[in-house]
C-alpha cells in the first residue's frame, strides 16, 4: 500500500535530519517506525488519540507560556525538593 502525506516543515526537517545521520535509510523507514512506536504505546498502554489530546490542551498553553517568557521552567530536582519539603511541613 502507498499512502502520501504532507508534513509541516518541521516535522518534514526532523524527518530528513534522521536519514541524514544514517540512522534510517530512507524518509519512509522514519515514517514506519514512528507509526509502530505510536500504535504500540495506544495499544499496550491504553493511551488513546482523546488522552494524547487532552495532554496537548494541558501542556500547550504552558509551553506557549515558557516560549513567550510569561512562564518558566523549573528543574526536576527542584520540583522533587520542593515537594520533599512539602511533605515534610
Amino acid at each position: 500500500m502507498t499512502i502520501h502525506v504532507s508534513l509541516p516543515e518541521a516535522l518534514e526537517n526532523m524527518v530528513k535530519d534522521r536519514v541524514e545521520s544514517g540512522v534510517y535509510g530512507s524518509a519512509s523507514e522514519v515514517v514506519r517506525e514512528a507509526l509502530r512506536r505510536f500504535f504500540h504505546v495506544s495499544e499496550d498502554n491504553n493511551i488513546h488519540p482523546e488522552d494524547i489530546e487532552h495532554i496537548r490542551q494541558v501542556v500547550g498553553p504552558r509551553l506557549e507560556a515558557v516560549k513567550n517568557g510569561t512562564a518558566t521552567l523549573k528543574d526536576g530536582e527542584a520540583v522533587f525538593d520542593e515537594t520533599d519539603d512539602m511533605l515534610v511541613e
